[in-house]
């Protein structure tokens, strides 16, 4: 019943058990009684091949007996096959403990990480409701500043349409003043023409007074 080459028709002896209905040690008591072909895989435990089995396996195991040696062996073997599978179930339990903890820390940070994204979105949703309010009131007096500069423009065209008007004005009465500047000069012209006239009429005037006139000129010179 020794040797450890594992074939794929034999079974392990759960497996074994579980198809024929039988306890792991009723199966071992088979197994020592050799009724049915046993070997040791690689991890030294016990695989059977059933195709080798009796038909009863029940009445076989009765019908026959084992060295008391044998059945203590197989006895121990069952013992220790259950404290290695209670080991290994200790050790699955505490990888799953410990696997379950490295969840819950995970799930704990998760949860944190949620809760500060929650706290973001909430920030940003405010953030957002004041952006919104202030793009409002923005845009409210950017609508009054148009207005405004609505109504300066139309007060700039109205006063450039007033300087042009003024520009006019002034235009015409630089015209007029040129105008009557000329007619002052040409009244200027003639009363300096009359002035020297009168100059000369008055030189003359002089002169003739001065001169004697003729019946003083005969009669004096005759007393001459």
């Amino acid at each position: 019943m020794t040797g450890a080459v594992t074939n794929d028709s034999f079974l392990t002896l759960a497996d074994a058990a579980g198809r024929l209905g039988l306890s792991r040690l009723k199966l071992r008591e088979a197994v020592a009684k050799g009724l049915i072909p046993a070997r040791r895989d690689n991890e030294g435990r016990w695989r059977v091949d059933l195709t080798a089995a009796p038909a009863d396996l029940r009445t076989a195991t009765g019908a026959t007996s084992a060295p008391s040696e044998a059945l203590l062996s197989v006895l121990f073997d069952e013992i220790e096959e259950l404290t290695a599978d209670l080991e290994a179930a200790q050790d699955r339990s505490d990888r799953l403990a410990r696997l379950a903890a490295a969840q819950d820390g995970a799930l704990q940070k998760a949860a944190d990480a949620l809760e500060r994204v929650v706290g973001e979105r909430d920030r940003m949703a405010d953030l957002t409701g004041r952006s919104l309010a202030a793009a409002e009131m923005a845009e409210a007096r950017a609508a009054g500043m148009q207005g405004t500069a609505d109504r300066a423009m139309g007060l700039l065209d109205r006063a450039a349409q007033s300087i042009d008007a003024m520009q006019g004005e002034l235009a015409a009465l630089r015209t007029d003043a040129g105008a009557k500047q000329a007619a002052i000069a040409e009244h200027g012209a003639q009363l300096d023409r009359l002035f020297t006239l009168s100059e000369q009429a008055l030189e003359k005037a002089a002169k003739a007074r001065q001169a004697p006139s003729l019946l003083a000129r005969v009669f004096g010179g005759r007393k001459a």
